[in-house]
Formats: C-alpha cells, sequence, structure tokens
C-alpha cells in the first residue's frame, strides 16, 4: 500500500515504509496513492512555504509522474479526470487562458477557453462540450468535428456522457430545448431551468422529449 508522507516543506510517496518516490513541493492523492493507477500529479516547487500553502497550489507548474519519471510537460493545472483515475487515455490541462485535452503522448485536441471534464476524458463518451468566444458546443474529439450550434450552456446530460444520443442546449435567458446529436433537429418546446432540474434528476432525455413534445 502506497502512503503519502511529509516533512517540514516536501512531500514523498513511501511503501512498506520505504520511500519509493522523489520529493516534490505538492503530490495529489488521486490516482496512485487511491489505487486508481500508476500515475500521479505533482509539483516540485515548494508550496509550504508560507503559512497557507494551498493559495499556491495555482501559482507553480504541474506534471504527472510514475513512480520511475516524469511522463508529461509541465503546465500550470492539470484535471485529476480521466488518465489519473484509469478512466480514459486522456487528461485535461490548463495553460494561461486555454484549456486542452492530452493522452501521454502528446495533444490530442484543439485549445480551447474551457471544456468540461466529463464524456470524453472520463471514459463516458467519444465526445466533449468545448467552450470558444464565451459559447459551448460539443465536439468529437477523433476526428475534431464540431457536432452541435453554438450554446450559452453546456448541460452534461445524455450523449455526453454515453446516454442515448439527445443532448441539452440553450441559446440564452435560461430557456433550454433538447436536440438529437445525429440530426441536429431539436425535439422539444422550450422548457425552463426547474423543468431541466427535474429532467437531471432521472437523466433519461428519450422520457423527456415524449413529455415536452
Amino acid at each position: 500500500m502506497y502512503r503519502l508522507e511529509e516533512n517540514q516543506l516536501y512531500f514523498y510517496i513511501s511503501k512498506d515504509g520505504e520511500r519509493v518516490s522523489d520529493y516534490f513541493g505538492w503530490i495529489f492523492k488521486e490516482g496512485l496513492l487511491k489505487n486508481e493507477s500508476e500515475y500521479f500529479i505533482a509539483t516540485k516547487e515548494i508550496v509550504k512555504d508560507i503559512p497557507e500553502p494551498l493559495k499556491k497550489l495555482h501559482k507553480v507548474k504541474w506534471a504527472i509522474y510514475n513512480l520511475e519519471k516524469k511522463l508529461t510537460p509541465e503546465f500550470d493545472w492539470i484535471s485529476t479526470a480521466g488518465l489519473i483515475k484509469s478512466q480514459s487515455p486522456y487528461f485535461k490541462i490548463t495553460q494561461g487562458k486555454i484549456e486542452a485535452i492530452y493522452s501521454l503522448e502528446g495533444q490530442v485536441s484543439e485549445e480551447f477557453e474551457k471544456i468540461r471534464d466529463r464524456g470524453v476524458i472520463t471514459g463516458e463518451s467519444e465526445i466533449f462540450w468545448g467552450k470558444r468566444n464565451k459559447k459551448w458546443a460539443l465536439y468529437d474529439l477523433k476526428t475534431g468535428q464540431k457536432l452541435t450550434d453554438d450554446f450559452k450552456s453546456s448541460v452534461i446530460a445524455g450523449a455526453v456522457i454515453g446516454k442515448g444520443n439527445y443532448f441539452v442546449g440553450s441559446y440564452g435567458e435560461e430557456i433550454f430545448y433538447i436536440f438529437d446529436l445525429k440530426s441536429g433537429k431539436c425535439l422539444t418546446k422550450p422548457f425552463d431551468e426547474h423543468k431541466l432540474i427535474e429532467i437531471l434528476k432521472h437523466g433519461d432525455l428519450e422520457k423527456a422529449v415524449e413529455e415536452l413534445k
């Protein structure tokens, strides 16, 4: 069983009382330490040299490691969803004002303002919500193709999490519709946020389409 150890300034990983990793300024517990994969996210920069070290986590550089070596370049931030938790081969990075999807072989998506974790990164589908020019759309990771119109919001339901072929979109003013991903056709009359919450509780967009025709 792997354990996270620390001294005054550094963290390291041990097994059976022996240190088995390098020293790091901070190590996230997701991944190796939770027996989720062989990987972990860490920074070599010292974080515990200030009274409130958590405030420094977004000011240092992060990379993915296994116990043998560093596996990625350094980024401003790396999401623990995906590779680290053995959900998929992918992970999301933040660098400056952009986000992108990577594998250990390198960048696999274009750059976006924001990317939602749920979808291809979490292994639930082959698609993901990406934000450009303050608008969200669904994209196919393998082809890079934009699959939908631009929307005001990104609702985590339906096709993006591998449940059917429908998705929820909104053009604004908290008014929502359900669409068919393949045809792009709008399948319902408009509904409000209260109805959306009700739909998300049961998660069945096909059932919701029948109710909202």
